[in-house]
């Protein structure tokens, strides 16, 4: 029989439109893969054999053709021997010139690398800075603050409003540097930032200087005084206008400006919701250690993406509206990573859950000194329910920003938190959080997951590697059995190993059951009603009946 030829037709339409959507969504991948670099994973041997002292980096922004030209003066000191130098920057930008303590030096940049060669190599401890002039269009975000790069928006009013953010690709995504976790420039960093006169530029550090351009710009000089993770850096530029509130410190000894800056749309809600962060810095404060930049700033700034916590500077993209607790929630993440994550930060992400975990708790810690324990109890109560328990908390080692990334180095990582603090105590629970934060060895400086659980058992004096086996590095939430013959009742954890303590509430009157070895043996009434953890204190995955 023969087809007919409106049917050849249909058949070739639809095998076209099939080829045409296969395409497009080849094509759609490739251009999302294309917008995602990463960060971290295994130090390269050459990266390995030096250590970064102190970046200047000064920036021209040039928002109508979405640009940057910039140069980067990189101070480093050689840990071993090194003929090459290595560091990062984005292959969509290109390298103009590099020098070596001032002089020309060949140089290649492919694969996101630029290679120096040395001539005569380095010694171990031999100190140099490393200049780096580049420009061109930097990578632009495609789902910001998670798919990052570039932010070139517009305010309702129609001037420029741009922002960058780089946790999970790096800060060599628009600007060279040591693109890893395990080394932050331990003098600090220096930063230039030109923009068009008519904006305002903001970055990291304490301004120091501000000069009008003859060609129309206005540079800002800023000096950032602590060490700073790469993708804390961070810029903001838009029709800003200034908020201020007075903060007075943990012991009301202080008098320091903190600023918010507001595009003129949202300077209304902006002003209501910046009265609250007086309050949020002291509750911190107290509980981690006083406010950790005072030599720089508290700045928070009106962002066209939903937030990070670049350092001093910290980009907020919420709704201006308070949860159900009194706060605005993203407002006081974000500030809290001031502590867990600019002033604690991870040296490998792997360990990724000190800084979002520590973070997310402490929202729940407010809530504690705001409002109540049962409060809190009900707030923890959320962030239990939507753990997952899909992968271990910490995976293995030498992970990259995106293959350690997961919702419970957030929730679950606050759960841990939560669960210690009822093993410990309330008193215990707290020092060891202020110790942490406060300790020389670890303020300002690279932490792993060993330094915690050592200084936890240092404080202490207790060995939790059962704790931290099950919940850290372990998927799959531990459970108990409940079993009554008569009036004895036997509770156990299905784990032997796991020796996590169990509060329960027999008739109404609540008990600490030790669980020692693992279980725990009692008498009770064959009528009594037994309810196992009924306020939510220790993160399992039984089910809560008797």
């Amino acid at each position: 029989m023969k087809i007919p030829r409106w049917v050849k037709l249909g058949c070739f339409g639809t095998l076209l439109l099939g080829g045409l959507a296969v395409a497009g969504l080849i094509g759609f991948v490739w251009y999302v893969k294309n917008q995602m670099l990463d960060s971290g994973g295994v130090l390269l041997p050459e990266q390995a054999a030096y250590d970064v002292r102190h970046y200047d980096l000064e920036l021209k922004i040039d928002p109508e053709t979405q640009s940057i030209e910039g140069r980067n003066l990189a101070t480093v000191e050689a840990l071993s021997p090194l003929d090459e130098f290595v560091i990062h920057l984005d292959d969509r930008l290109e390298v103009g010139s590099v020098t070596v303590d001032g002089r020309s030096a060949a140089w290649k940049h492919r694969r996101g690398l630029i290679r120096v060669v040395l001539d005569g190599g380095w010694r171990t401890g031999h100190r140099a800075v490393v200049g780096i002039s580049y420009r061109g269009e930097p990578k632009v975000a495609l789902q910001p603050p998670w798919i990052d790069g570039f932010v070139w928006e517009k305010t309702p009013s129609g001037e420029h409003w741009i922002g960058v953010t780089s946790q999970g690709s790096g800060g060599d995504s628009w600007w060279p540097c040591k693109d890893h976790p395990s080394d932050e420039p331990d003098e600090g960093m220096s930063i230039a930032l030109t923009v068009p006169s008519s904006l305002v530029g903001l970055t990291n550090g304490r301004r120091l200087s501000e000069t009008e351009n003859p060609d129309g710009t206005t540079t800002t000089r800023w000096r950032v005084h602590y060490p700073i993770n790469n993708y804390g850096v961070s810029l903001a530029i838009g029709p800003y206008r200034s908020i201020e509130e007075r903060y007075h410190g943990v012991d009301g000894t202080l008098d320091v400006p903190i600023l918010y800056w507001t595009i003129p749309e949202h300077e209304a809600k902006a002003r209501a919701m910046w009265t609250q962060a007086p309050r949020i810095l002291k509750v911190l404060g107290r509980r981690f250690g006083e406010y950790p930049f005072l030599d720089d700033k508290f700045w928070v700034v009106d962002s066209p993406y939903k937030g990070m916590e670049h350092q001093t500077l910290i980009a907020y993209g919420g709704n201006y509206a308070n949860n159900r607790w009194g706060f605005e929630d993203l407002l006081l993440h974000e500030t809290a990573h001031e502590w867990w994550g600019n002033k604690i930060s991870v040296d490998d992400w792997s360990d990724f859950w000190i800084q979002e975990g520590f973070t997310t708790y402490a929202e729940a810690v407010y809530v504690n000194d705001t409002r109540g324990v049962d409060d809190y109890l009900d707030y923890m109560a959320r962030f239990i329910r939507g753990t997952r328990n899909k992968k271990p908390i910490i995976q293995g080692e030498n992970y990259t920003a995106s293959q350690a990334y997961q919702g419970d180095i957030y929730v679950k990582g606050a759960a841990v938190l939560h669960t210690l603090r009822y093993l410990l105590g309330d008193q215990a629970f707290f020092e060891l959080l202020h110790g942490f934060s406060t300790d020389p060895r670890f303020a300002y400086r690279l932490v792993s997951m060993e330094n915690w659980t050592a200084y936890v058992e240092e404080a202490t004096g207790r060995d939790l590697q059962w704790f931290w086996q099950r919940y850290i590095y372990t998927a799959d939430l531990p459970s108990w059995e409940l079993s009554r013959q008569g009036d004895q009742v036997t509770l156990a954890w299905q784990d032997t190993a796991f020796a996590m303590p169990l509060p329960i509430r027999v008739d109404g009157r609540d008990r600490h059951l030790s669980m020692e070895g693992g279980q725990s043996v009692f008498t009770a009434a064959p009528e009594a009603v037994i309810l196992v953890d009924p306020d939510g204190w220790v993160l399992e995955a039984s089910d809560r009946e008797e």
